[in-house]
């Protein structure tokens, strides 16, 4: 049978949901969620923002302010 004379049976949101079972009966929550992650290929340009982000920053400089961050909003 060619794609051309298939009848499709199911809706595309029957399709969608006997899809999501099957990925997390075969690949669990976690790595389901992951992979449909990987299906998304983004947008922009991340070397841009990271450079916008983060600039010259070292990792040990990034690190101590996350760690400022989250410290004060535990006060």
């Amino acid at each position: 049978m060619t794609l051309t004379t298939q009848r499709f049976d199911r809706s595309e949101m029957a399709v969608r949901e006997t899809g999501f079972v099957a990925l997390i009966q075969s690949l669990g929550v976690a790595d389901a969620i992951r992979f449909l992650v990987l299906l998304n290929p983004g947008q922009g340009d991340y070397l841009a923002w990271q450079e916008q982000v983060f600039g010259d920053a070292s990792v040990d400089e990034i690190y101590e302010q996350a760690r400022k961050h989250w410290e004060s909003r535990e006060e």
